[in-house]
């Protein structure tokens, strides 16, 4: 397991992405939602199906808002609560009619289709994106200009969290402080934990925001994220990102 430069590790936490980026206002962006009505054919992952569109079209179908942890990474492998998501989206979907809503980009750089997908019962209609985070499941991943729903999704993490659900469950029982991820990240890889950090630097790339703490060798990567990281973190009484905060989070570990 090597060093980075710098014999620095990253810890890339997904959930901090997805709760930074759920804090900061979004731009409007004009409704161009289609639907698009189907049956599930294959399960691929957590978060991403075939599905046989009315008219015999094969897609492939990546939802939107959620990432779930991996099942077919060609470096990580099969991560923790990767197999999990994926059955229970398997559960949800597999064979079933969905009706898929798209938002403002249709499409990612796979030339898969983005959608929201829903199910619509005798008796209930529920999203699948959703379901799958309040479950503990997935986690947002919320990447403009694809932020319709947002909130719900942001509302179901928030429900999951403090229902101890799924990988919410696992972390809250991994309490480490920066330094003890630092010398067992060959071990924690690709599990969920609770991090104890306190961040007393803010740097930042083209593409990311790094925050670390002192001495500890250790930072945390957030990707996507154009603003400066300084909102308060959803549910803490403390400023999150501010320079010399500390604070807990509970999401994956890996190493970059």
């Amino acid at each position: 397991m090597g060093k980075t430069v710098g014999s620095t590790r990253s810890l890339f936490l997904a959930l901090v992405l997805a709760l930074a980026a759920t804090t900061f206002p979004f731009r409007p962006f004009p409704a161009l939602a289609e639907t698009l009505r189907g049956t599930v054919v294959t399960v691929i992952d957590g978060d991403t199906v075939d599905v046989l569109i009315d008219g015999g079209r094969l897609e492939k179908v990546r939802y939107l808002l959620i990432d779930t942890p991996e099942t077919h990474h060609p470096k990580r492998g099969v991560e923790e609560f990767g197999l999990e998501a994926a059955l229970a989206n398997r559960a949800l979907v597999l064979g079933k009619r969905v009706r898929l809503e798209t938002d403002v980009q249709t499409r990612d750089r796979y030339g898969r289709l983005l959608a929201t997908v829903w199910i619509d019962l005798p008796k209930e209609t529920f999203m699948v994106n959703e379901r799958l985070v309040g479950e503990g499941f997935a986690l947002p991943l919320t990447l403009p200009p694809n932020v319709r729903y947002a909130d719900r999704i942001h509302a179901a993490l928030l429900r999951a969290r403090n229902g101890g659900k799924g990988f919410w469950g696992a972390a809250a029982g991994r309490l480490f402080t920066a330094r003890q991820v630092w010398t067992d990240l060959p071990l924690l890889a690709g599990a969920f934990i609770t991090l104890d950090m306190r961040i007393d630097e803010i740097s930042r790339t083209k593409t990311r925001w790094n925050l670390s703490e002192t001495g500890s060798h250790t930072r945390l990567v957030l990707p996507g994220i154009s603003q400066k990281p300084s909102r308060r973190f959803p549910g803490s009484g403390e400023r999150a990102f501010a320079s010399s905060a500390r604070f807990r989070l509970r999401s994956g570990a890996r190493r970059s």
